[in-house]
C-alpha cells in the first residue's frame, strides 16, 4: 500500500513538473540549448536554430465572426460553398486543431495581446454596450509591437474591446486607422445597435463618427476600404491589416433576420428552402467574395511575396439561443458560450510563400494567444510581461512538433466553469445557460448546392486561388483537392459502452479529445486517478486566474440620446465636450439634444465609484456568497445579491435574455446523425480506416 502512495505521488509530482516546466536535479543551466534570433526567450524552447524567419512581411488577418465549424466548404459540407477560403487552405495550410475562447471579447483579446482571457480578466462572456471598462490598459497590443517594428498598422470592422474611455478604443491601442464599429454586433444597413429600449449609431472612422456608406452593406463597406488601404499602401512598409468583418454574426440579439443580406445573393440560393438558413448562407458567400477581392488587391499590388495570410473565426457558431444564425458546428459539440469543442474549434487557414510544407492538413495544437508571440517573433521587437503564447512559426514553416500541450479554454468564477485541455485530455466542469446548449446542437448539410459537383473547378477559378497559384511549391489538380478536402473531415468516436455520459453541472467529465473530437465517452471514472490529477492541475491554474473585469451595465449614462443617438466614450466628459457632433449629424439617425442640456445631463461614473465597484467585484466568491450567480452569465450584477434578479429592471435590458430552452435534461441523447447503427459515425467505417494521410501528424505528447 505504501509503495503505491508513493509511486501515485510520484506521478503527480511528475504531472506538475511538466506543466510548470519545473527543472529535475539533474538540470544544468550551463547546457541550455541557444535560443534562435527570431525566438522569443522563455516563450519557445524546443525550436531548432535552422528556421529562417522573414523579414518584417506584410501581415493580413481575415476574421470571421461567429462562422461554425462546417460552414465552410473544405470540411466537406456541400451547403456553402466557398472556394476562396478553401483556396486559401489548399494552397496553404488548414489548421485543422485552432482553438480560440468561446466568445467575441475573450477571443479578440487573446488574440491581440498573447495573454489567456483568464490572466486578463477577459474570460466572462462579452463586453456589452454599457459596460464602464475594457481591456485592460496595461497590456500591450499587437499592433503596438509591429509599429515600434516600423509596421503601419490597420484595423476594419469590428472591435469589441470596450470603449468607454476614450483609452480603450483601437486608434489609442496601437491601430493607426479604424474603419468600423465598436460594440458587438450592429445593423448591416444602417449601422445602428440595439441595445434595451434604445437604439444608438456605431460606426467610425479612426476616432468621428462617420455616416458614410449609410444604407450601403457593412461588410462592402469594409471590403471597400481595406481595398483602399491596399491600393495606398507603400508596399516598401510592412503592413498589418485586420479584416475584422462582423458577417455572419447576426444585427440583432433575437437571431438572424432575412434583411441581414442583401435580396440579390439570396435570389442565388433557392436551393435552401429555409430562409434564415439561406440569408445565413448569402452572408458567408458574400464574406468569402471579398477575401478573395482583397488578396487579389495584394497580388497587384505585388505584396504577396513577402506575406502572410491568415483566415480564422473568432470562436463557433450560435446555432441556438440568443444570436441565432443557424450556423453549424457538426459534428462538434456544444455551439459559441459554452466551452465545447463547438465552440472553441473554428475553421482556420494560413498561406505564405514562406511556409516550406504546404499544402496539406495541420493537426498540430494552435490556439491564438500563438499568433502574437508568432508574428512578433518576426520583427526582432521583445514582448514585454507574461505571455501564454508560443513561437509556432517552426511548426508552420517546417512542421516542427508544436510546442503547445495545454490550453486553459475558461475557468469563470462568475459562471462557476472550469475547462482546460492537457497532453490530449480535456476536463469540463459546470456550464453555461443551465447546461441548455451542452448538446450536439449542429446538423450535417441540410442542403446540397446544385453547383458542388464542379466544386474542384470552382476553388481553381476563385480569386484567391488564381492569386496564390504562382507561389505553389507543386502542381494542384482535381484530385489534390479532393485529397486535401478528405483529411479535413472529423470523425466521432464510436460510443464507448464502459464510458459514461456527461452532465458537467452534477460533475467534472474527462474526454480523450484526440479520439474522442465529438466528447461522446466521459472518462472521468474510468480513469478516476487522471481525474483526480487534472483537478489538481485546476486548483493550480485557478490560483494563477485574474477575477473577470465585467462591472455593472451604465445604463443612465451611456445612453446614446445623450450623445446625439451615437454610442462614444461616456466617462470622458472632457472628451465629450470636446467634441463636435453637430457637423456630423444624419437628421435621419441622430436625436436632436439640445447641448448645453446635455452637459447638464451627464453625470458619468467617476473613477472613485469605479474604484468602489472594481473592489466589491473583486472580493473573492465562493458558492456560499449571497452573490454568487454560477448560472447567469449574462447577467452583470455581480455586486447585488441574487434576490436583486427578481427585479426586472436590474437586468441588463434583456428581460427574456435566455431566450426558450431548447433542452433542459440532466442526460443528454446522443443525435443519431451522428452514429449510425454499430454506434460509429454515420460517414465513417472505423476510426482508424479513416485517419487522415496529413504530412502534419502530433507526436503523441500533444
Amino acid at each position: 500500500m505504501m509503495i503505491s502512495l508513493i509511486l501515485v505521488l510520484c506521478f503527480v509530482g511528475a504531472t506538475l513538473a511538466q506543466v510548470y516546466n519545473i527543472p529535475t536535479s539533474t538540470s544544468n543551466p550551463s547546457t541550455a540549448s541557444p535560443v534562435s534570433p527570431g525566438i522569443l526567450p522563455g516563450i519557445d524552447p524546443e525550436i531548432d536554430t535552422d528556421v529562417k524567419y522573414p523579414d518584417r512581411p506584410h501581415i493580413i488577418i481575415f476574421m470571421a465572426d461567429d462562422l461554425g465549424f462546417d460552414d465552410v466548404s473544405f470540411r466537406g459540407s456541400s451547403q456553402i460553398l466557398t472556394p476562396n477560403i478553401d483556396a486559401l487552405g489548399y494552397q496553404g495550410v488548414i489548421l485543422n486543431r485552432h482553438y480560440v475562447p468561446y466568445a467575441c471579447t475573450p477571443s479578440r483579446a487573446a488574440f491581440l495581446t498573447g495573454v489567456n482571457p483568464v490572466h486578463s480578466g477577459m474570460q466572462h462572456y462579452v463586453l456589452l454596450h454599457c459596460d464602464p471598462t475594457g481591456l485592460p490598459l496595461h497590456l500591450k497590443l499587437l499592433p503596438e509591437y509591429l509599429k515600434q517594428a516600423g509596421y503601419r498598422t490597420h484595423l476594419v470592422g469590428k472591435w469589441h474591446l470596450g470603449f468607454a474611455r476614450k483609452a480603450y478604443i483601437p486608434t489609442e491601442r496601437g491601430f493607426d486607422s479604424f474603419f468600423g464599429f465598436y460594440t458587438g454586433a450592429i445593423d448591416y444597413w444602417n449601422h445602428t445597435t440595439w441595445l434595451g429600449n434604445f437604439n444608438g449609431y456605431d460606426f467610425r472612422r479612426n476616432e468621428e463618427v462617420t455616416y458614410e456608406g449609410l444604407g450601403q452593406y457593412a461588410t462592402h463597406l469594409f471590403t471597400n476600404e481595406s481595398l483602399e488601404i491596399i491600393k495606398r499602401h507603400n508596399p516598401r512598409i510592412p503592413l498589418f491589416l485586420v479584416n475584422a468583418f462582423n458577417a455572419p454574426h447576426t444585427a440583432s440579439i433575437s437571431g438572424l433576420s432575412e434583411s441581414d443580406a442583401p435580396q440579390e445573393e439570396k435570389d442565388k440560393l433557392t436551393y435552401i428552402r429555409d430562409p434564415i438558413l439561406r440569408t445565413h448562407a448569402a452572408m458567408i458567400r458574400i464574406l468569402d467574395r471579398s477575401i478573395g477581392q482583397i488578396i487579389r488587391e495584394l497580388s497587384l499590388k505585388r505584396m504577396l511575396s513577402n506575406s502572410v495570410i491568415l483566415f480564422y473565426s473568432d470562436n463557433g457558431a450560435p446555432t441556438r439561443g440568443i444570436f441565432e444564425t443557424q450556423g453549424s458546428n457538426f459534428p462538434l459539440r456544444g455551439q459559441k458560450l459554452t466551452t465545447w469543442e463547438g465552440a472553441i474549434r473554428v475553421p482556420a487557414a494560413i498561406w505564405s510563400p514562406l511556409i516550406e510544407v504546404r499544402h496539406g492538413v495541420s493537426n498540430h495544437l494552435i490556439y491564438n494567444t500563438d499568433w502574437l508571440p508568432t508574428f512578433v517573433g518576426m520583427t526582432g521587437v521583445r514582448p514585454i510581461g507574461e505571455l501564454d503564447g508560443y513561437d509556432i512559426w517552426p511548426t508552420l514553416v517546417k512542421n516542427k512538433p508544436s510546442p503547445r500541450k495545454r490550453i486553459i479554454h475558461n475557468i469563470d468564477p462568475i459562471d462557476g466553469l472550469t475547462a482546460f485541455y492537457y497532453r490530449g485530455w480535456k476536463y469540463i466542469n459546470g456550464s453555461t445557460d443551465f447546461g441548455i446548449y451542452d448538446s450536439w446542437l449542429g446538423s450535417d448539410a441540410r442542403y446540397r448546392n446544385p453547383d458542388a459537383k464542379r466544386y474542384a473547378e470552382i476553388v481553381v477559378r476563385s480569386d484567391t486561388w488564381q492569386a496564390l497559384a504562382p507561389f505553389a511549391r507543386r502542381t494542384l489538380g482535381s484530385s489534390s483537392i479532393r485529397r486535401i478536402r478528405r483529411n479535413t473531415r472529423t470523425f466521432c468516436q464510436p460510443k464507448i459502452p464502459y464510458a459514461l455520459g456527461c452532465n458537467p453541472l452534477k460533475g467534472p467529465c474527462l474526454f480523450r479529445i484526440k479520439e474522442d473530437p465529438c466528447e461522446l465517452n466521459n472518462l472521468a471514472y474510468v480513469y478516476p486517478h487522471k481525474t483526480y490529477l487534472m483537478k489538481i492541475l485546476m486548483k493550480r491554474f485557478q490560483a494563477r486566474t485574474v477575477y473577470p473585469v465585467n462591472l455593472p451595465a451604465d445604463l443612465e449614462n451611456c445612453n446614446p440620446a445623450k450623445y446625439n443617438g451615437t454610442f462614444t466614450w461616456w466617462l470622458d466628459i472632457e472628451a465629450i465636450q470636446a467634441e463636435s457632433f453637430s457637423n456630423s449629424t444624419d437628421p435621419e439617425i441622430a436625436t436632436e439634444i439640445n447641448e448645453s442640456e446635455e452637459v447638464e445631463q451627464l453625470n458619468p461614473l467617476n473613477q472613485t465609484v469605479i474604484d468602489s465597484q472594481i473592489q466589491s467585484v473583486w472580493n473573492p466568491i465562493t458558492p456560499n456568497s449571497s452573490n454568487f450567480s454560477p448560472l447567469l452569465p449574462y447577467f452583470y450584477i455581480h455586486p447585488y445579491p441574487l434576490s436583486s434578479l427578481t427585479n426586472s429592471s436590474n437586468l441588463v435590458a434583456f428581460p427574456s435574455l435566455l431566450g426558450t430552452p431548447h433542452t433542459k435534461t440532466n442526460t443528454f441523447q446522443i443525435p443519431e446523425n451522428l452514429i449510425s447503427s454499430n454506434g460509429l459515425h454515420s460517414q465513417a467505417k472505423t476510426h482508424r480506416q479513416n485517419r487522415p494521410l496529413n504530412f502534419h501528424s502530433d507526436s503523441k505528447s500533444n
